[in-house]
């Protein structure tokens, strides 16, 4: 059980104290997970908590000079389903933002804090990895940057270290050409893990995919691309039999389990069945059809702007 709690006001102390404690402390930023874990007794090692919400800037999110955009390490799931700067240019993330639990769970949980999680269920990690993106971690040590196709070695698992802390999520945003979506399947609309989610993006050119994304969560230890699936769309025209071959390619990609939400032939189904209706939805331009223009936000409207300081 945790005995010790920081509350620090600068990266500088935040990565002192990791270094400091050797593995028995953990970040503190939505705490979602983490004190569900605390409370269940699965964190025996862990003695002491560093918690990250006063340090300033880390709650923003914004576009740099080479069009990548940056998100916080406390950038929660309702800053990022109802920022504009996501909805418009990371369309994906913020469909997958507004599925996560409810208004008072996406007020409260972290985007980052979904990353590191890592169970290969969570909905941000799918839209992102399909985005291309990378985090930067930062300890004493220095800071390195991580493809987050490399961050998960399995169920649970990332090869972020005990001392580091996560400090930015970056990722190149789509351009015009391209269009994104995200599709979960879960057993009820809303506080639902999901059973099957999907990401799909694609750069379109003259009614054909020039390139495609295709990445499946909740299908194997960690998140995953239908590598066969994006390689046979890459210059077709979008016809219903060209996405309907491309759906069973992404169906043969996954390799689910049986568990008490689902069989594991149940879940490649619905692989097929999430991925035709992202495919169909970009072609006809209705992915954002049920998507609020207003998501429900618990800090009052505008509060997800572009800086937002705890």
């Amino acid at each position: 059980m945790w005995r010790a709690y920081f509350t620090v006001s600068s990266t500088d102390d935040a990565i002192r104290l990791l270094a400091e404690k050797g593995g028995r402390a953990r970040i503190v930023a939505g705490a979602t997970d983490l004190m569900l874990e605390l409370e269940r007794g699965a964190r025996k090692d862990v003695d002491t908590l560093i918690d990250i919400t006063r340090i300033p800037g880390l709650a923003r999110i914004h576009l740099d000079e080479d069009n990548v955009i940056h998100l916080g390490p406390l950038v929660t799931h309702n800053d990022a389903a109802a920022s504009e700067l996501i909805r418009t240019r990371a369309y994906p993330l913020a469909r997958a933002a507004w599925e996560v639990g409810a208004p008072q769970i996406r007020n409260r949980a972290t985007v980052a804090g979904n990353l590191i999680t890592a169970s290969p269920a969570n909905d941000t990690i799918t839209p992102l990895m399909a985005l291309g993106a990378s985090v930067t971690l930062l300890s004493t040590r220095g800071e390195r940057a991580v493809p987050l196709s490399e961050f998960y070695t399995g169920v649970r698992k990332t090869v972020m270290q005990a001392d580091e802390l996560l400090v930015d999520i970056s990722f190149p945003a789509m351009t015009k050409s391209q269009r994104g979506t995200f599709v979960k399947m879960a057993l009820r609309r809303a506080q639902a893990i999901s059973v099957v989610n999907a990401a799909v993006i694609l750069n379109v050119s003259r009614g054909a995919a020039r390139s495609a994304a295709i990445t499946l969560g909740a299908v194997a230890p960690t998140i995953i691309h239908a590598r066969e699936a994006e390689a046979y769309l890459a210059g077709k025209s979008l016809t219903d039999e060209v996405l309907a071959r491309a759906a069973r390619l992404a169906m043969e990609s996954s390799r689910p389990i049986d568990d008490i939400r689902a069989s594991a032939a149940y879940r490649r189904e619905m692989v097929r069945v999430s991925v035709l209706r992202g495919l169909r939805s970009l072609r006809d331009e209705t992915e954002q059809d049920g998507f609020p223009r207003d998501p429900v936000m618990l800090w009052g409207k505008g509060s997800n702007s572009e800086f937002r300081t705890l």
